[in-house]
């Protein structure tokens, strides 16, 4: 065969490799329309989120907001009184530049010091991980300071009885060990199994061996009504909606809806009951939710006032930081330097249950 039909032959072979380029497999572009329509659905979700909470703060506030939700969360250590100090001392030149978090706290708490890049914007700075003591007791906690705040608003004295009802991961649970004494006490309670078991992880690090002053119990915080007027204090951090969180998490985020933040109010009322019929009479209950939404943080407060058979007022006070709300007060990190969010209402118990026999709720018919 001659050259010239060697040629055609390579030019048709030419041709069909190009056109296979520039053919995209019928697969390929059902991808792509699957995907367009993924992140169009997110988009909705999103906008239907923004829109959801722009109503709530006003659209001006809702920006400066949202942008600091989106930024990384800030923390802070908590330096923990069990373990030895000598050593903690020894390790704070290898710490970053801390600074001390005592105009607000008053166990000793610090944060990272604030450094801005060329750029004017703020560089992204972790804590290392915390350490055993020489005797195996882990040296700092790492949260948000806003966490600690809640349970100053508890005035824990050293010899309170005090339930914290819904407990893990365990941070709160910590700090109010740093203010009780040798005859306090604290109840700790988790329903799930698996973040019970954390917890005990967490007390077994941070606390002496065998402390007989913690109780680890496992009970739906809504039926915690065995125990009436137990308690000095109680802690309801109830399970919410964690705005914050979401942004930081797509698969999360997709489950969002405004009728998530309904549904959490509900059952977050039901904890708030429970937890007021367990305090004493003048005991205090600090209600606390880490959501930006008002029907999980004010409104449960108000509804709990109207409808709960138990008499409590709100306890009124100003904090260093965050901002008064008609309940409470609330952190947000756009005003806060990356704070929170967090909200907390402190209640005190005034009388005895209205219905003091009927220790079971009604179901409520919520307007």
């Amino acid at each position: 065969m001659g050259e010239g039909g060697s040629d055609r032959r390579a030019e048709r072979l030419a041709r069909k490799i190009e056109a296979s380029k520039s053919k995209k497999p019928a697969k390929s572009k059902a991808k792509e329309k699957a995907a367009v329509r993924e992140q169009e659905r997110r988009d909705a979700i999103f906008n239907a989120f923004s829109n959801f909470y722009e109503q709530e703060y006003g659209h001006e506030r809702w920006q400066t907001l949202i942008e600091a939700l989106k930024k990384p969360v800030r923390h802070c250590i908590m330096v923990n009184k069990y373990s030895n100090t000598d050593d903690f001392k020894e390790r704070l030149p290898m710490l970053p530049e801390l600074v001390p978090l005592s105009s607000f706290v008053s166990i000793p708490c610090f944060a990272l010091a604030n450094i801005e890049k060329e750029d004017g914007v703020q560089e992204e700075r972790r804590f290392p991980p915390p350490q055993k003591d020489r005797f195996g007791i882990t040296d700092y906690y790492i949260l948000d300071a806003g966490s600690v705040l809640a349970t100053e608003a508890l005035d824990i004295q050293p010899d309170d009885r005090v339930l914290d009802l819904c407990a893990a991961p365990g941070g709160k649970s910590i700090s109010i060990m740093q203010r009780l004494g040798e005859y306090g006490s604290l109840t700790v309670n988790e329903l799930s199994p698996d973040r019970r078991r954390r917890l005990r992880q967490v007390f077994d690090g941070y606390l002496p061996p065998k402390d007989e002053r913690i109780t680890v119990m496992g009970k739906d915080g809504t039926k915690w009504y065995s125990e009436p007027e137990q308690y000095d204090k109680v802690l309801l951090d109830a399970p919410c909606s964690s705005e914050r969180h979401l942004l930081h998490d797509d698969k999360e985020f997709e489950q969002w809806s405004p009728k998530r933040t309904v549904y959490n109010s509900e059952r977050q009322l039901k904890l708030l009951k429970a937890a007021v019929h367990s305090v004493c009479v003048g005991g205090l209950v600090v209600y606390g939710t880490c959501s930006i939404s008002s029907a999980e943080n004010d409104k449960v407060v108000s509804k709990m006032i109207r409808k709960g058979k138990v008499p409590v007022e709100v306890v009124k006070k100003t904090w260093p930081i965050g901002e008064r709300t008609k309940y409470g007060w609330i952190i947000l990190p756009d005003r806060t330097e990356g704070w929170g969010p967090l909200y907390f209402s402190i209640l005190r118990r005034t009388g005895v249950s209205k219905q003091d026999d009927n220790h079971k709720e009604e179901e409520d018919q919520e307007d």
